[in-house]
């Protein structure tokens, strides 16, 4: 991350819910590893199935984490979570098989600070405290994404027990055949 860049991310940074427990010298060594990366709305950060090789924090803008779907032929892009100012997205690079489970894509003009699985590991290694504090927050992160799925899940399974209950009564109704 150039120098000009620095006030402005460790400022987003610092107030991230991912970087709370860190100190502001933690902070700092995180960001020199970052890579700034613009997007203009409507661009792909990463499609689902990706290799995932990077982790990103929102610096400015907004992304929806979409989960494409086929529809009648057409892929839909089904918004599961937006995330802005100071949100981390991409966790799946810190996650075996690393590759991403959903979607990216800016909804409006956005920013975001990438960094490389590679030198997070190596900075991890070296800085056991920051490891730890990065992580403990990353699992809220894939905690947050379980629960919302799960939720998901279930009312897609109720629509279909539901759906299944009305043909079955229809049938019914209806006598045999």
């Amino acid at each position: 991350m150039s120098p000009a860049e620095l006030p402005r991310a460790e400022q987003v940074l610092g107030r991230a819910d991912l970087f709370r427990d860190l100190a502001r010298d933690d902070v700092r060594d995180v960001l020199a590893i970052g890579r700034a990366r613009p997007l203009d709305a409507g661009q792909y950060l990463f499609l689902l199935g990706d290799n995932a090789d990077e982790f990103f924090v929102v610096l400015a803008g907004r992304l929806d984490l979409c989960l494409p779907i086929t529809l009648h032929g057409t892929v839909k892009d089904v918004r599961v979570e937006s995330v802005g100012v100071g949100q981390a997205l991409g966790w799946s690079a810190l996650v075996r098989p690393y590759r991403f489970t959903l979607s990216a894509r800016a909804t409006e003009p956005s920013e975001v600070i990438a960094f490389a699985r590679v030198d997070l590991q190596d900075l991890f290694e070296s800085e056991p405290a920051i490891r730890f504090a990065f992580l403990t927050r990353v699992s809220e992160v894939v905690g947050t994404r379980l629960v919302t799925f799960q939720a998901l899940w279930v009312r897609e399974l109720q629509r279909a027990v539901e759906s299944e209950a009305r043909r079955t009564v229809g049938e019914t109704a209806e006598g045999p055949g």
